[in-house]
């Protein structure tokens, strides 16, 4: 803002100068007119007797003030024109920089909203089957954390022993298309790692369609 006001007062200054120097120039120049009138008034020679009618004398000299006169309004016209043109550009200026800062408001409103993660599906967990595989040497772990996640409103699925049992981290398998409710159930009881299930965890799972292998994190 400082910047366009320093630009728009620059502009003015510049109106004004040009506009001066024109006054400047136009007053030289009629006073140039009437000291050359002046003189030819002065220096004109008398007219010789006639018995002739007298003529009408032409006034030249007041002819002559009306256009310098004429001169001198179109010239501050025009000096006038370019102070006014310098000033509507700088309120241009002006209403163009608010406006402009209202679309970057804009602008910057539409990114942060694009910027919003969308909306988590709705799960229900009663439709959603999760068997629990012990990973770990723990004695009835997977069994525990069945009745855990039974207790958070989800299906009960099968129990069993994971091949691998020096899991450190849990894990959180899905089947196909249900990616959603691996989440949810990952998110609920702060299980990080997701991914696809696989082979054995399926022939030991059955048709659960997520699958949670306790790691030594989930031991007592």
């Amino acid at each position: 803002m400082a910047d366009l006001v320093q630009e728009v007062g620059a502009l003015a200054g510049l109106a004004t100068v040009v506009g001066l120097a024109v006054l400047c120039a136009l007053h030289r120049s009629q006073a140039r007119d009437v000291k050359r009138l002046s003189d030819w008034a002065g220096g004109a020679p008398a007219p010789a007797p006639s018995t002739r009618a007298p003529r009408p004398i032409a006034r030249p000299a007041a002819s002559r003030y009306g256009w310098i006169g004429t001169r001198y309004v179109a010239v501050a016209l025009v000096g006038l024109l370019v102070f006014g043109g310098a000033a509507a550009y700088g309120v241009t200026l002006l209403t163009g920089d608010d406006g402009n800062s209202g679309n970057t408001k804009v602008n910057h409103h539409s990114r942060l909203v694009k910027k919003r993660k969308p909306n988590r599906a709705v799960i229900t967990p009663a439709n959603v089957t999760v068997a629990v595989l012990n990973g770990t040497t723990v004695p009835g772990l997977a069994a525990s954390l069945r009745e855990q996640i039974a207790a958070a409103g989800f299906r009960k699925g099968m129990i069993n022993v994971f091949s691998d049992q020096q899991l450190a981290e849990s894990v959180v398998q899905y089947a196909p298309g249900h990616e959603a409710e691996a989440e949810a159930v990952g998110r609920r009881f702060a299980i990080s790692k997701r991914e696809p299930i696989t082979a054995e965890s399926r022939a030991l799972a059955g048709d659960a369609t997520v699958i949670v292998i306790a790691g030594a994190d989930k031991a007592p």
